[in-house]
């Protein structure tokens, strides 16, 4: 397909440099804000759900697994297929999928129904998530791609509190309406991607399985790239590891509603930060919102740790506070880890976006398995955990920015 142009549709009043396509901007922001909306809810849902199938809230997560594991697996396909067929057809193709998945969701009665329908969005989602990164990083200059690597990872933040936030919400409605509901803004978002006006982006001239699969084993060989996929791991395991836990840990203890407020402080904190961090670059550089954001992670467990019983009334706004620490740190270090990977290899976004959100949310899928034995034992142990791999995670994230910083200062 040599030379060949992705068939968009380009609004005549955009200037021809084809960076200032809005609309298609837009659409993408609403979009990365989706799959956490999805895959979250579950955390505040587990009490209403258990009792809907007969079973222990801590069984439920299992659905929390079931949609990260895909989710996880087809991102690190996804990208680099579109990087050969295009951005627009493959994120349709995860919408449609989504949408099966949410109905099947809904409409089930057995945990395994459940599992079945997470599962199903889950591989939808992975369609749709890294190839937002890459269509919008395509439509950036150089210096603008923090900054938008900053709103999407904030719009994600916000969206893992606030999507908890809304299901506490309306689980008086009964948990499946969450699912319809999404059901419907899915449908809206495959309709504003379709009309939406894009700039015509080049896809490679030898296109096809080969090249596929040829770029995405020529990133995984680079050692600095395996090295980003094992630190974006790691932050996944402390900043959504807080998050699920500490849900967890509150379940039956306190209204569920109290459990999304909660969540929502940490989704507002992270999006707050993702929102800054495109200037804090411009004007500190990179070591500024590094040495926050581990500032307020290290901070925010540590604080976890001296509550003690989260389950207090007395210690509830300590949890809030820590949240909100941990969910500003995860707002600065996963766009840090997004922009490093739209930086350093242009020609292969699409693979490298895949292969940092794969590896970010095989840290999601596993939280379940990687703190249950230590949760059996006492959730102060959980935290202690979570420490312990912040301090490794530290030490590796330092290795990274110095085999990085001189391609990205």
């Amino acid at each position: 397909m040599s030379g060949a142009i992705e068939d968009e549709r380009q609004d005549p009043s955009i200037a021809e440099d084809g960076y200032n396509f809005r609309s298609i901007e837009l659409v993408s922001y609403f979009l990365f804000a989706v799959g956490p909306l999805v895959g979250n809810a579950v955390l505040v849902l587990l009490g209403a759900i258990a009792t809907d199938f007969t079973i222990g809230p801590t069984a439920v997560l299992v659905a929390l697994s079931a949609f990260m594991f895909p989710f996880a697996i087809f991102q690190l396909m996804s990208g680099a297929i579109s990087d050969v067929y295009g951005r627009v057809p493959v994120i349709m193709v995860g919408l449609v999928t989504l949408s099966i998945g949410l109905l099947i969701t809904a409409f089930s009665t057995t945990l395994a129904l459940f599992a079945i329908g997470n599962l199903v969005s889950g591989v939808g989602f992975g369609f749709v998530n890294p190839v937002l990164l890459a269509l919008l990083s395509d439509g950036a200059v150089p210096e603008d791609i923090p900054k938008r690597m900053g709103i999407a990872s904030a719009l994600a933040s916000f969206s893992v509190g606030l999507g908890p936030f809304i299901a506490g919400q309306m689980v008086a409605l009964g948990w499946q309406s969450y699912y319809f509901l999404f059901v419907i803004v899915v449908f809206l978002g495959l309709i504003a991607i379709s009309a939406a006006a894009r700039p015509p982006r080049k896809v490679h001239d030898d296109s096809g399985v080969r090249t596929l699969i040829s770029n995405l084993r020529g990133e995984l060989r680079n050692p600095v790239v395996l090295l980003m996929l094992v630190v974006s791991f790691m932050i996944s395991l402390v900043y959504l590891g807080s998050l699920v836990w500490t849900s967890r840990g509150l379940t039956g203890a306190i209204d569920p509603n109290l459990i999304g407020l909660l969540l929502l402080g940490g989704g507002i904190s992270g999006a707050v930060a993702g929102f800054l961090i495109g200037s804090m670059i411009q004007r500190f550089g990179y070591i500024f919102p590094i040495v926050l954001g581990f500032a307020t992670l290290f901070s925010g467990v540590a604080a976890f740790i001296f509550i003690g019983d989260i389950t207090l009334s007395s210690s509830i706004p300590y949890v809030l506070l820590s949240l909100v620490l941990v969910g500003c740190a995860g707002g600065l270090l996963l766009p840090l880890m997004i922009t490093f990977s739209q930086i350093i290899s242009p020609e292969h976004r699409g693979v490298l976006a895949g292969a940092v959100t794969f590896s970010f949310f095989l840290g999601s899928a596993l939280i379940p398995t990687v703190f249950e034995p230590l949760f059996i034992i006492g959730m102060g142990l959980v935290y202690i955990g979570i420490l312990v791999i912040s301090i490794i995670l530290v030490i590796l994230f330092g290795i990274l920015f110095r085999k990085l910083k001189p391609l990205i200062v």
